[in-house]
């Protein structure tokens, strides 16, 4: 069995230095002001042949020119004009002395003409910034009210960072809020339709209605997704198809000067899951439900309320016909309650807030009027279970779960903090808790106040535990970090693409051609029931007609002839009639590290996990890539965080997904946020 591999983000660069210096000049210009007034407006200096910019900071750029096409002199002089003179440093550079992270993304740019009608590479305000036809929302008079758009940058830590924003019209001015930067501040552009580009706005177009700027309407964000591979025109818009082009430009047009890669790793443990085994905490909510009762309390009390919260109520005797569900207006000790208020911003400018009233004895969940969908069932279980929890909390003991299925023989401890607070919860291998709730105390030291150190809030230590989200120990005493990184999983994204190319190329092939790979297949394979289906399907071949892909794969119904058809015929021709890339082989080959549980130590006291999808009966959509987390052992202590995978195992924190830290720390949040109530 073949090892399976994390694709990281992690780009490995190496550089052509010579061919670099030979073709392009570098100048690297700063600024004694606060920051450089023209920005990025030194890319519209029509005297210059800028072929890519990149900020440094707010003072400090780096400037990438053909080499020769300015000279230096002429260079200072064009800029001076742009900004105070007497504010601007320039100093020529070689490539060599450019930090890696810098130089590649100076390339990628570079990368300001379009690769096809797809796509578009835009070096706006020393960004680069992707958009695609199909990410724009036009009326029926063809006017773009907005666009999607990806910013690909590459940070200090050689990390790819895919950023998607929301570029809108002016035209809809009145319903953004400028509030830290006001609307003059903001960079125009407008989009030319002669070859789907984007570019700055001279002064005399400013402000016009159909300019853009780099900002969303009140409420939304820009949101594209990680990754589809139902087939090449929906990967194409997704965040790995852009990266496809990019890097495939790239290589065609920067191939001389710069190569890149992402960095792989050998996975050591992966834990696998079937929804099915998922599930079975949710017989555990069943039998809470019904020896509690729900009593759903209306703060609201408006004249559809109560109307409303009976549909919730129905929709809960949906899900467990059997329990006994009540609308009212007093909280219950009894029974659970499920309390109907208003969102967090509706009580900011009163002196009532709904959230912050105290229900220390009550096992209470809330839904709000303006976020709750009760014909969701799955936001109606979400209550359910989300009560189960809160009464798990108020009795100090986990019985969502069999804590004792896990094995442990002996007590873990996990730790967060939040406002300044440190929480710790000590699990005993029954199940039972005590969570503690402590501050620093610079006349009574403790135990905690180690464990303290280690989330970073102090100046003496805050950037060797930087990024710092949570901390267990086991009985021995070996204490674990769990740390957040830049870093996430991607499929092999680059073979993907070529597959689903490949397949969404056209072609026509012979009706003899096809009887030729059929009889070849048919004399290869030793599947009867290919063989057989195959027997059936070849007389009813005409030798004198041409098919298409679709064409050839119509002519059979069983799974496994399409699949022997389309493995023979790629082999022989290189032309793929489909692509098969759900199956288990195909998971483990191009997807490993976005679904299930990944695990990898690379010495004594790192090591890296990642959570995605649940890979058996996976969807073709992946919406979001999978964080890559860093543990760290300290103090000389052992990796002690593979023992805890199974405690991510869970979809009852993410409904329907596994978690991405060890189930304990939702109950940590929980037992905070009701903390911050009393």
């Amino acid at each position: 069995m073949s090892i399976k591999k994390l694709y990281s983000n992690e780009l490995l660069a190496s550089f052509e230095y010579s061919n670099i210096d030979r073709d392009y000049d570098f100048y690297y210009v700063t600024t004694s002001d606060k920051y450089i007034k023209s920005g990025a407006a030194f890319l519209d200096i029509d005297d210059i042949k800028i072929s890519a910019l990149q900020f440094e900071s707010g003072k400090s750029f780096l400037v990438m020119l053909p080499k020769n096409s300015t000279s230096r002199a002429e260079f200072v002089r064009l800029l001076n004009e742009k900004e105070d003179g007497d504010s601007l440093s320039i100093k020529s550079m070689t490539s060599c002395s450019i930090p890696e992270h810098l130089l590649t993304q100076l390339f990628l740019n570079a990368l300001t003409s379009p690769v096809d009608e797809m796509i578009s590479f835009n070096n706006l305000s020393g960004k680069l910034l992707c958009f695609r036809p199909s990410w724009m929302n036009k009326d029926k008079e063809n006017f773009i009210w907005g666009m999607q758009c990806l910013e690909v940058k590459v940070g200090n830590d050689m990390c790819v960072k895919l950023v998607a924003h929301r570029m809108t019209a002016l035209a809809l001015k009145k319903q953004m809020k400028f509030e830290k930067r006001k609307l003059q501040d903001y960079p125009q552009y407008e989009f030319s339709y002669n070859n789907n580009t984007l570019k700055r706005v001279s002064n005399e177009n400013k402000n016009r209605r159909e300019n853009f700027i780099i900002k969303p309407v009140d409420g939304e964000r820009g949101s594209i997704t990680f990754f589809d591979f139902t087939n090449y025109e929906t990967f194409s818009c997704t965040k790995m198809g852009v990266l496809y082009d990019i890097f495939n430009a790239l290589h065609d047009e920067f191939g001389k000067y710069i190569h890149v890669k992402f960095k792989e790793y050998n996975i050591d443990k992966v834990l696998e899951y079937k929804r099915t085994s998922l599930e079975s905490y949710k017989d555990v909510v069943k039998k809470e439900i019904l020896n509690s009762g729900i009593n759903i309390v209306d703060v609201i009390q408006s004249e559809t309320s109560e109307d409303y919260l009976q549909d919730v109520a129905d929709e809960i005797k949906k899900i467990i016909p059997e329990v006994k569900c009540s609308v009212g207006k007093r909280l219950s000790k009894k029974k659970f309650n499920v309390r109907y208020i208003h969102d967090k911003s509706f009580y900011l400018d009163s002196e009532i807030d709904a959230h912050q009233e105290n229900m220390e004895n009550y096992v209470v969940q809330h839904i709000t009027v303006e976020n709750f969908k009760h014909q969701s069932s799955a936001a109606v279980y979400n209550i359910l279970k989300e009560l189960v929890i809160k009464k798990d909390i108020a009795n100090s003991k986990i019985t969502l779960v069999d804590w004792s299925k896990y094995g442990y023989k002996s007590d873990w401890l996990f730790g967060v903090v939040a406002e300044g607070v440190y929480y710790f919860m000590t699990i005993h291998p029954d199940g039972l808790f005590k969570i503690e709730a402590l501050k620093r105390n610079l006349f009574t030291m403790t135990e905690y106040d180690k464990y303290m150190d280690y989330f970073g809030l102090n100046e003496e230590n805050k950037n060797e535990y930087r990024g710092v989200i949570g901390l267990i120990k086991d009985a021995d005493g070996n204490i674990n970090l769990i740390k957040d990184t830049n870093m996430y999983s991607m499929p092999d994204y680059t073979a993907m693409g070529d597959i689903l190319k490949n397949v969404a190329s056209e072609g026509r092939f012979p009706g003899k051609d096809v009887v030729t790979w059929l009889r070849a297949v048919m004399n290869i394979t030793d599947k009867i029931k290919v063989q057989a289906e195959l027997d059936i399907v070849i007389p009813h071949i005409d030798v004198n007609t041409e098919y298409t892909k679709s064409d050839i794969m119509g002519l059979f119904k069983g799974i496994a002839t399409k699949k022997e058809v389309v493995r023979y015929v790629f082999e022989n021709t290189g032309s793929m009639l489909y692509s098969y890339l759900r199956g288990e082989e195909e998971r483990r080959e191009y997807l490993s590290g976005n679904i299930d549980i990944n695990y990898f130590d690379y010495d004594d006291t790192y090591a890296k996990y990642s959570v995605g999808e649940i890979g058996n009966g996976m969807k073709y959509t992946i919406e979001r890539a999978s964080v890559v987390r860093e543990i760290q052992a300290v103090e000389g202590g052992k990796l002690i965080f593979k023992k805890l995978l199974p405690l991510m195992g869970v979809e009852f924190v993410r409904y329907g997904m596994l978690t991405v830290v060890p189930f304990p720390f939702k109950y940590l949040r929980e037992y905070i946020v009701k903390k911050e109530q009393l």
